[in-house]
């Protein structure tokens, strides 16, 4: 078993991630999730070093580099971060990858496949190539949505999408105006496409825009059962280990 620890200071953030790893690499450990520098370098002081590091350079009370001025790291790291201008220092400190935000889970697995060709033997990172991604690295969000309709293309937009759902293997879109259409898309992929402040991933069955959401009422098992507009078929509720990731994305 790896055991990893993860050190952000977003924890809607660190949810997700925690989420990605486990979907990704069934056989990680996170032992702990750490939000600062000075919490960090207080744990590192009294626990094993773990295996590897899931690490963001912006931290509330400084930059992560601050860490290794209080404690000798000698685990690879992945640098998660909305920023590129780290890319080289984060290289000289063990980094044997940099995901800039958000995560996406191919970018996450990659990642892995590098840890498991390095660990244990000691690596050095191709920089060059390193920063060649990062360069060519642009997050850009879909604003439509394409389908066919009858014997037409039609681009929708996300505007206009109050939630994605999956129903006997087929993903369907569902807009504000009752309108149904059939998406050629999975919801893992429209997920990781759409922009996350906006749409969020309830469950297996729904991925749901912030605008359609009606009611939210408590539900047995710790869970949470919305209301959407226009209303849905099947009963909409929140899997009990998305619940305080989606309590944060309302918050934001």
């Amino acid at each position: 078993m790896i055991k990893a620890i993860i050190i952000e200071d977003e924890p809607f953030t660190a949810n997700r991630l925690k989420r990605l790893i486990e979907e990704v690499q069934g056989d990680v450990e996170i032992v702990t999730v750490l939000q600062t520098v000075k919490e960090s370098l207080d744990w590192l002081a009294v626990n094993n070093e773990p295996d590897l590091y899931f690490m963001d350079i912006q931290l509330s009370d400084g930059l992560s580099f601050d860490i290794f001025s209080g404690f000798n790291i000698s685990k690879p790291i992945i640098f998660t971060t909305a920023y590129d201008e780290y890319a080289i220092k984060a290289f000289r400190v063990n980094g044997i990858d940099y995901l800039l935000k958000p995560i996406v889970k191919e970018e996450l697995e990659k990642a892995f496949k590098k840890f498991q060709r390095y660990n244990p033997q000691p690596f050095l990172p191709n920089l060059q190539e390193i920063l060649k991604n990062i360069a060519n690295h642009q997050t850009v969000y879909k604003t439509n949505v394409l389908v066919e309709w009858r014997d037409q293309l039609q681009s929708i937009p996300l505007t206009e999408v109050a939630y994605f759902w999956l129903s006997q293997k087929t993903t369907h879109l569902v807009g504000f105006k009752k309108e149904a259409h059939i998406v050629n898309a999975t919801l893992d992929s429209l997920e990781n496409e759409v922009e996350p402040t906006k749409f969020f991933r309830i469950n297996r069955q729904f991925l749901i825009s912030r605008a359609s959401i009606q009611q939210i009422n408590l539900y047995f098992g710790n869970r949470l059962k919305l209301s959407l507009k226009p209303a849905s078929q099947e009963e909409v509720i929140v899997s009990r280990d998305r619940v305080p990731d989606f309590k944060l994305w309302l918050d934001r």
